[in-house]
């Protein structure tokens, strides 16, 4: 699985365990800064998945309310809480 995959269904899981309903659509939203690539910000009602490739990091928000970041280095990634 290439890693872009990876982040998406992780973020889908997020959603799903956090009571979204799977048969509503999310958002997917390209972060670009200057031209440049900053990363991805993935959106289901009020859940949220921020992906930060420059720290290697993936953020899953309820609200405004961080409740977890994932490190996510090529195949290995390691769960910490927030």
């Amino acid at each position: 699985m290439q890693l872009y995959e990876s982040i998406r269904a992780q973020a889908i899981d997020f959603f799903l365990e956090n009571g979204a309903d799977p048969t509503v659509e999310f958002q997917e939203v390209i972060l670009l800064s200057n031209g440049h690539y900053n990363g991805r910000r993935f959106y289901c009602d009020q859940l949220q998945a921020v992906w930060m490739p420059e720290v290697g990091e993936l953020a899953f928000f309820n609200g405004d309310i961080e409740q977890a970041r994932i490190c996510i280095s090529g195949d290995q990634s390691a769960a910490n809480a927030a």
